[in-house]
């Protein structure tokens, strides 16, 4: 169950008049189940349907006036837009506050490496239904006012903030749901098949086919979402819900539908035409094309800076929405920052060159751990500070096995004994040392400690030490013949362990070469191949290798890829199942029960979900399902730049990872330049 509050800062004298409308909710702990509880209209959002319910006050406030950037109060004065007060919806989100009442202006400056970088924009700058506290433990709403599961979870209500507003001034609602899911989603020329429907997706059946959600319009504001199945983790799917980096997706619930509907068949009768008339093959194309961010900064946003190019250019801005929901406790419309900068770099070290001359004011995303103490010692020089976050569970460092692949490497890694061998021929320790500046842990890929489903001790550490003359003895064991130049060979072949990497994040390349030497010293032939971010993300998926170094966030049940059958895990397993047969490789049935227990989770109440995902880990780790190496680090976006006059930004206690969108939790939106 989340509890949440708006936390409202007193205004002095000498603010504008406001009136406070406070809504006191008695504290109700009662272990009944929630449908016995009385509900109190626009309080709570239940992160999970549970027999112990807890409501929170919530304090509300009602403005008479508000606050806005002064560019803004200039282009109100043009006439260009309305007053902030017609731009914000009635009941606008109040920001909880990680510091003090901000100043508005500026721009933040950032770099990226090209198109398939959109990520560090959209973890900047994002809209989702509710939001994720930045401890990470909780959610909050966000874009809906209230979202509400009935009984037993199967239906959820999504109530919206009333005269929320496109970034072009037009109203968003329920009509833009609806246009999403009744002519995107279920349109299957648009959206073959279901299965990129990740938000509508609640378990599987036995042949792995997901069981599918609909939506119901109630009204203006208010929808449902039905399940066939119990989903007690729809609000963590809400919150990581989005326009996924600004590319096609059909995962996220809406569209703005005033503007789409021009490039759909059933809205245009002309729509093929005018779309071949543009260069493509059709409207459906035409439609995507219109419909990914990145490519089109025209389509209106929710989100609080809009592009103003797409993303390809050697300097990408963003301007603040003037018609953005949110704002802090005393009514100033945020965000406080005007503007976001992208500079195109061409590789992460040059971009850390700029963080090093002071030209970079918030940079996580690919800054690497290794390039900590120089950027430490220039702090004053560059005029920043170095902000630490380490990660929130998991590994940094991952060694994805591919249980899919074939020929004889596949054959061996498909046995016990040789995973077991491969892992503790690992020296962790010095990767730790080398990589990581000794600043991470070696353990497996499971919650942090104190999580109600983190596996103990004892299973974190299960398999991480280094011995490499027990992966030897286990390798003689069960390969013991060698070709000429000493490489074990399978039945007559030799066994090739290529180590597929990219240069993203964290210095993976490095750590490639580390654990080559490793697999070389017991005698397996490993080469490591580094890669750009897009090339390597496409070959994995392809199936091209067995092995795949990454990083690995935990977590049973709200993460949206399959244990055991993904982009990263066993590419071939995915391909078979997402194709229906037709390619890739046919999944063990051991396969498709791990797949299934973690596509069930969410229909799981909370003590039973938190007892499968301990079991989960622990069979995952007895089963030596890949070889995490390094986690709790302060590496994958941990490692953060920040101006010296940028405030408001959380120093501690900042869940760090993907599926909470860094720095996203940290709440840019209230970041504020002291000068």
């Amino acid at each position: 169950m989340v509890a949440f509050a708006f936390v409202l800062a007193a205004c002095s004298s000498d603010d504008p008049e406001v009136v406070e409308v406070i809504k006191e909710v008695e504290v109700i702990k009662e272990v009944e189940v929630i449908k016995e509880v009385e509900v109190i209209k626009e309080v709570e959002v239940v992160k999970e349907v549970v027999k112990e319910v807890e409501v929170i006050k919530e304090v509300q406030v009602q403005f008479v006036t508000f606050g806005e950037a002064p560019a803004l109060i200039d282009l109100v004065s043009a006439g260009k837009i309305p007053p902030v007060a017609e731009r914000l919806p009635l009941e606008p989100f109040v920001m909880p506050m990680k510091g003090p009442i901000g100043k508005y202006g500026g721009t933040i400056r950032r770099f990226y490496l090209g198109p398939s970088d959109a990520c560090n924009f959209f973890r900047m700058s994002r809209a989702s239904f509710v939001r994720y506290t930045t401890d990470g433990l909780n959610v909050i709403p966000s874009l809906a006012k209230s979202l509400t599961p009935n009984s037993d979870g199967k239906e959820w209500t999504i109530t919206l903030r009333e005269g929320l507003r496109w970034s072009d001034g037009e109203l968003f609602n329920t009509d833009d749901i609806m246009f999403q899911y009744e002519d995107v989603i279920l349109n299957q020329d648009l959206t073959p098949g279901t299965r990129l429907v990740g938000d509508l997706r609640i378990g599987q059946d036995e042949n792995g086919d997901p069981f599918l959600g609909t939506i119901e319009r109630i009204d203006d504001l208010s929808f449902k979402v039905i399940y066939p199945l119990p989903n007690y983790l729809m609000p963590d799917r809400m919150a990581q819900g989005d326009e996924d980096c600004g590319r096609v997706d059909r995962n996220v619930f809406w569209a703005p539908q005033h503007y789409m509907s021009q490039f759909h068949i059933d809205y245009n009768a002309n729509a093929d035409a005018e779309a071949k008339a543009a260069g493509f093959e059709g409207w459906t194309q035409w439609f995507d094309s219109k419909s990914a961010y990145i490519a089109n900064p025209d389509k209106p946003s929710l989100a609080p800076w809009k592009y103003n190019e797409p993303l390809t250019g050697q300097i990408v801005t963003a301007d603040r929405n003037p018609y953005f929901w949110g704002v802090d406790p005393d009514g100033n419309q945020l965000p406080y920052v005007d503007r976001l900068t992208f500079t195109l770099v061409d590789n992460p070290t040059v971009g850390t060159l700029k963080a090093i001359q002071g030209e970079i004011d918030f940079q996580g995303r690919h800054i690497g751990l290794p390039d900590f103490p120089v950027l430490k010692e220039g702090e004053e020089k560059g005029g920043y500070r170095i902000i630490l976050w380490p990660g929130f569970g998991g590994t940094d460092a991952h060694v994805f096995i591919n249980h899919s692949y074939q020929g004889p490497t596949g054959d061996a890694l498909r046995t016990l004994e040789f995973r077991q061998a491969l892992s503790i021929a690992i020296d962790r320790e010095s990767i730790n040392e080398v990589s990581f500046l000794g600043l991470g842990t070696i353990r497996q890929s499971v919650p942090v400690p104190g999580h109600p489903q983190y596996p103990g001790d004892d299973y974190t550490k299960k398999w991480t030490q280094f011995d490499r003359a027990g992966a030897i003895e286990l390798l003689d064991a069960l390969y013991p013949d060698k070709d000429s130049d000493g490489w074990r060979l399978n039945n007559g072949e030799r066994i090739e362990l290529i180590l597929a990497n990219a240069a993203i994040f964290l210095p993976y390349p490095d750590m490639s070469e580390q654990i080559v030497q490793n697999f070389r010293a017991v005698g397996l032939f490993s080469e490591s191949e580094t890669m750009t971010r897009s090339l390597a993300f496409t070959r994995v998926r392809n199936n091209e290798f067995p092995l795949w170094i990454h990083s690995k966030p935990s977590g049973f049940g709200y993460q949206k890829a399959g244990g055991g059958a993904g982009n990263r895990e066993s590419p071939g397993y995915a391909q078979w199942i997402t194709s229906e047969g037709a390619e890739g490789v046919e999944p063990t049935d051991e396969i498709m029960r791990d797949i299934g227990i973690k596509a069930n989770a969410a229909t799981l109440p909370e003590a039973d979900r938190n007892a499968a995902g301990v079991a989960y880990f622990k069979s995952l780790i007895d089963r030596v399902w890949d070889l995490p190496l390094i986690g709790m680090a302060p590496a994958s976006q941990g490692v953060n730049v920040a101006n010296k006059d940028l405030r408001n930004i959380p120093e501690e206690n900042v869940a760090n990872i993907w599926a909470f969108r860094t720095p996203n939790g940290a709440y840019p939106e209230q970041w504020w330049y002291d000068r």
